[in-house]
């Protein structure tokens, strides 16, 4: 007997509820991520610290890439979870415009703020 032989004590419904589980746990982690990035794109958007600027532009990069090697990227994952790439993107760019032209909205009428 082989080490590596399916377990033939486990029924074919044990293995399959076995499999959902596993699939269920991989979706939440790439809800988990995605919503990471998008957390990070948005909180550090203007920041100040290299720490923050760093994490804004690691999750710029990762959202724009069009990287489909790895399991985890943006494309990958907007794919699993049933979500337009290309749609999110837009929406991370119109809320980056806008979000820019109230800070320096709020800048010209505040300069010392």
């Amino acid at each position: 007997m082989s080490v590596f032989e399916p377990d033939i004590l486990i029924d074919t419904n044990s293995r399959r509820g076995a499999m959902r589980s596993v699939m269920a746990a991989e979706r939440r982690l790439m809800v988990a991520i995605l919503a990471d990035a998008l957390d990070c794109f948005q909180k550090n958007l203007c920041a100040r610290t290299s720490k923050r600027r760093r994490l804004f532009r690691e999750a710029e990069q990762w959202i724009f890439s069009d990287d489909s090697h790895w399991v985890f990227s943006f494309c990958n994952i907007c794919d699993v979870l049933g979500f337009d790439a290309s749609a999110l993107r837009a929406q991370a760019v119109a809320w980056k415009h806008l979000e820019c032209a109230q800070r320096e909205a709020q800048i010209q009428l505040n300069p010392l703020g």
